[in-house]
């Protein structure tokens, strides 16, 4: 059974799949949208425990998308991965997200911080 169901929300390909490829190994179920649109089609099929979403985002930035997916789902962890994450985490638009991590991030430090949203997440549905 995997740790947590989690989707990568990432316009860029590569770091798409490279980000997959690597929580897959992690032992975490995997699904990918590029954009939010594709997001609103998988959570309609099947919630998620949590979501990794990317800022700059085509049609509808990851701030946007994490505030309107945290209304219908109040207990998804939301992880936000972006070079743009700046300022003070306390901002109102930060903390839509349970965390905030800087692109490049290392593989190890990306696993430990969704799991730790999935933590977040649990401890919510309680």
């Amino acid at each position: 059974m995997p740790l947590a169901d989690i989707i990568i929300v990432e316009d860029n390909p590569a770091i798409r799949e490279a980000l997959a490829e690597y929580l897959l190994d992690e032992g975490f179920a995997v699904r990918t949208a590029s954009d939010g649109a594709a997001l609103d089609l998988l959570l309609q099929a099947r919630a998620a425990d949590a979501l990794i979403l990317d800022l700059n985002l085509p049609h509808e930035n990851g701030y946007a998308i994490a505030k309107r997916v945290r209304q219908s789902f109040p207990a998804i962890g939301i992880l936000i991965l972006s070079a743009r994450v700046q300022g003070d985490p306390s901002d109102t638009q930060a903390a839509i997200a349970d965390l905030q991590l800087a692109k490049p991030v290392e593989p190890r430090a990306l696993a430990q911080a969704v799991r730790q949203v999935h933590a977040l997440a649990m401890a919510r549905h309680r």
